[in-house]
C-alpha cells in the first residue's frame, strides 16, 4: 500500500501540481490573470501607498526664496495573509484497484483533481470580488423540507450546488448549523435546499464552511461600504475611496469615458479593465448593437473569458462580463496597481508524503495550500459605475 501511495504522490507532484498551480493563478478571473503575483515574505503584507503628489514645487523669481520642501506623503497599508486550500481525496479501495499500472493511477486521480480544481476556481473567483467577510448572502427564512432545509436568500449570485456552508443566526454559529452542503439552487425564487436540519430565529447569513472573516480582502472591500480598508478608516481618508459615477439608467462610451478620465485626472490611475455585472453587460451589448458601435478587437483570457478591447478617450480598455460584480454596476481598475502576494501552491507533507488517512474513514486526503492576500497601492484610483439598467 505504501508503495502505491508513493507512486500516486509522484504522479500528483510531477504531472498535476505545476499545471494546477498555473491554472489557479490565472483562470479564476480575468482580473486575477492581469495582475502581478509576488511571493509572500511575511504573514502581514505591508504597502506604502502615495497620497497625491510631491508638495515641493513652486514658481518664483530672481532673488526670491525657493519653494519649501514638500516630500511625497505616504500611508502604510497592512493586511494579514489568509489560508487557501485545495482538498483532494481518494479512497483506499480506489488505491487498491489502481495498483496494476501507472495509467490507471492517473485515471483514479484525474476526476478527483478536476473536481477539486473546479471548486477552487469558483471560490477564488468569488472571493476576489468579496470584502473578506466571506458572507455569501443574507438569509431571511429557514423552512424544513423533509430531513433537509430550504433557506430564503437575498441573492443567489454567490452560491452553487455542492458548496458546504455555515448558517449564522444573527452573528452566532451553532454546531447544528455548521458544515451543511447545498443540494440545489432555485435561482428564480432565490432559495437553496440544504442537507440536514438548520434553524434560524431571525435574520442571518451564510458563509463557506469555516470561512467567516477569513477570506481574501477582495475588490468588494474597495468598492463596498465597509468602514475600513487595509487598516485605514475610509471616512477620514476619502482619497482611498473609488470614484463613483451614477449612470442614471444608461451605459454609453461617453459615460465610461467620464469615469476613466476622472480616475486618471484626479487619482493618477490608468483604468485598463472594466468588469461589468450581468445586467450592465447586457445593457452595453444592446448599446453597441443599437448604435452600430464597431468593436475592432477582442481580448481572449486564459480562463476562457472573451472581452472587448476598446478606446475610452485615450486609454485602451478591456471590457468583460464578470458574474460576481453586482448586476447593475461596472467596476473599473488599473490592474498595474494590484498584486497578489502569496506563497507558491504546494502540497502539505507529513514524513515526505502528501496523502494522509482521514480519521475513522477509508479515505486518504491531500491538501494543496497557499497563503497570501490581495493588495492595491491606489484603491482610490478605481472607478465604480452604478444605476445601470
Amino acid at each position: 500500500m505504501a508503495q502505491i501511495l508513493t507512486k500516486l504522490e509522484a504522479i500528483l507532484k510531477d504531472k498535476y501540481q505545476p499545471a494546477l498551480t498555473n491554472q489557479i493563478n490565472t483562470e479564476p478571473s480575468p482580473f486575477l490573470e492581469k495582475i502581478k503575483k509576488v511571493t509572500l515574505q511575511n504573514n502581514t503584507i505591508k504597502c506604502a501607498a502615495p497620497i497625491g503628489i510631491n508638495g515641493g514645487f513652486g514658481f518664483g523669481a530672481e532673488g526670491v526664496g525657493t519653494p519649501k520642501a514638500g516630500a511625497q506623503r505616504y500611508v502604510r497599508f497592512e493586511i494579514d495573509a489568509v489560508d487557501m486550500y485545495v482538498d483532494l481525496q481518494i479512497s483506499n479501495k480506489t488505491v487498491e484497484l489502481a495498483s496494476s499500472n501507472a495509467s490507471s493511477m492517473i485515471n483514479a486521480l484525474d476526476s478527483e483533481i478536476k473536481g477539486s480544481y473546479a471548486a477552487a476556481k469558483w471560490n477564488i473567483s468569488r472571493a476576489l470580488f468579496g470584502d473578506g467577510s466571506g458572507k455569501l448572502a443574507t438569509v431571511s427564512a429557514a423552512e424544513a423540507s423533509g430531513v433537509n432545509t430550504v433557506l430564503t436568500l437575498d441573492s443567489v449570485k454567490c452560491v452553487i450546488e455542492g458548496l458546504s456552508i455555515d448558517l449564522y443566526d444573527g452573528d452566532s454559529l451553532t454546531a447544528t448549523n455548521a458544515g451543511h452542503r447545498i443540494i440545489s439552487v432555485d435561482r428564480a425564487g432565490k432559495k437553496i435546499l440544504v442537507e440536514g436540519s438548520l434553524t434560524l430565529s431571525g435574520e442571518g447569513f451564510i458563509t463557506v464552511q469555516g470561512s467567516y472573516n477569513r477570506e481574501l480582502c477582495g475588490l468588494g472591500a474597495i468598492f463596498g461600504d465597509g468602514e475600513t480598508l487595509y487598516g485605514i478608516n475610509k471616512s477620514d481618508n476619502p482619497w482611498i475611496c473609488p470614484t463613483v459615477i451614477d449612470a442614471g439608467g444608461d451605459i454609453t462610451d461617453l459615460i465610461l469615458y467620464r469615469g476613466v478620465k476622472e480616475a486618471k485626472d484626479y487619482k493618477g490611475a490608468n483604468i485598463d479593465l472594466l468588469m461589468m455585472g450581468d445586467n450592465a453587460f447586457l445593457a452595453y451589448q444592446d448599446y453597441i448593437h443599437t448604435n452600430n458601435v464597431t468593436v475592432t478587437d477582442k481580448y481572449h483570457f486564459v480562463g476562457g473569458a472573451v472581452g472587448y478591447k476598446i478606446l475610452v478617450g485615450s486609454n485602451e480598455v478591456v471590457i468583460v462580463n464578470e458574474r460576481f460584480v453586482p448586476d447593475n454596476e461596472v467596476w473599473g481598475v488599473d490592474t498595474s496597481a494590484f498584486y497578489l502576494e502569496a506563497t507558491p501552491w504546494n502540497f502539505m507533507e507529513k514524513d515526505g508524503g502528501v496523502f494522509v488517512p482521514m480519521p475513522d474513514t477509508s479515505i486518504f486526503r491531500a491538501l494543496l495550500a497557499s497563503y497570501g492576500n490581495l493588495m492595491c497601492v491606489n484603491p482610490g484610483g478605481c472607478v465604480k459605475f452604478i444605476n445601470i439598467a
